[in-house]
C-alpha cells in the first residue's frame, strides 16, 4: 500500500514539478521552446486527486518552514526584547530541522524541493526588516501568531483524513512543537 502510495505520488509529482519554484535543488527538466514557469504559477487542481493535496501540503510547509528560518533568524538578530531574540533563534532551529524532514519526504517522490519561502513570505520578512525596537517585536510577535495559528490548522488536518501514514505521523509530530511555537508568541504579547 506504502508503495502504492509512493508511485501514485510520484507519478502526479512529475506533472507538478513542472510548476515548481523557479529556484530548485533539484529542477525538473524542461522541453524546449517552453515557457518559463514562475514560483507564482497556477497549481493545478489539488482537490481532485488526494495525492496531489499531499505533495501541495509538503510543498508549502518547506516553503513556511523555510520563510520561519528566515524570519527567527531575523528575530535573533534584530530583537528588541531578549525573549523575541531567543524565540527567534529557537525558531530557526526548530524549523531548519522541521525543513529537513519535509525534504527528506520530498526527495524520494523526484518533485523540485523549494529552497526558499514563498514571495509573499518574502515581502513579510523584507518589510519586517524594516523595522526596529518594540515596533519590530510586537510586529515579528503578530507575524508568528498568525502563522503558527495556521500551521497548526493545515498539519492538523493532515492527522484527521490522511491515509498516507508517513504523512500523517509527520504532521502529528510537528504538532506539539508548533503549539509550543505559538503558546510562546502569545506569551510575548
Amino acid at each position: 500500500m506504502a508503495q502504492k502510495t509512493a508511485l501514485s505520488i510520484s507519478a502526479l509529482a512529475m506533472g507538478l514539478a513542472l510548476g515548481a519554484a523557479a529556484q530548485t535543488r533539484d529542477p525538473a527538466p524542461t522541453a524546449p521552446n517552453r515557457s518559463i514557469v514562475t514560483a507564482e504559477a497556477p497549481r493545478a487542481p489539488a482537490a481532485e486527486n488526494k495525492d496531489a493535496e499531499d505533495l501541495e501540503f509538503l510543498t508549502e510547509a518547506l516553503r513556511t518552514g523555510l520563510a520561519e528560518v528566515q524570519m527567527g533568524e531575523l528575530a535573533a538578530q534584530r530583537g528588541h526584547d531578549p525573549r523575541v531574540r531567543a524565540y527567534g533563534a529557537k525558531l530557526k532551529t526548530d524549523h531548519a530541522g522541521l525543513a529537513a524532514e519535509i525534504e527528506a519526504l520530498l526527495k524520494p517522490l523526484n518533485v523540485a524541493i523549494p529552497v526558499e519561502p514563498s514571495s509573499e513570505a518574502q515581502v513579510h520578512h523584507a518589510a519586517l526588516a524594516r523595522l526596529s525596537g518594540e515596533e519590530f517585536d510586537s510586529r515579528f510577535v503578530e507575524m508568528m501568531i498568525a502563522s503558527h495559528t495556521e500551521a497548526i490548522e493545515k498539519y492538523g488536518a493532515q492527522t484527521h483524513a490522511n491515509p498516507d501514514r508517513a504523512l500523517h505521523d509527520f504532521a502529528a509530530k510537528a504538532l506539539p512543537m508548533l503549539r509550543e511555537h505559538l503558546a510562546e508568541a502569545q506569551s510575548l504579547r
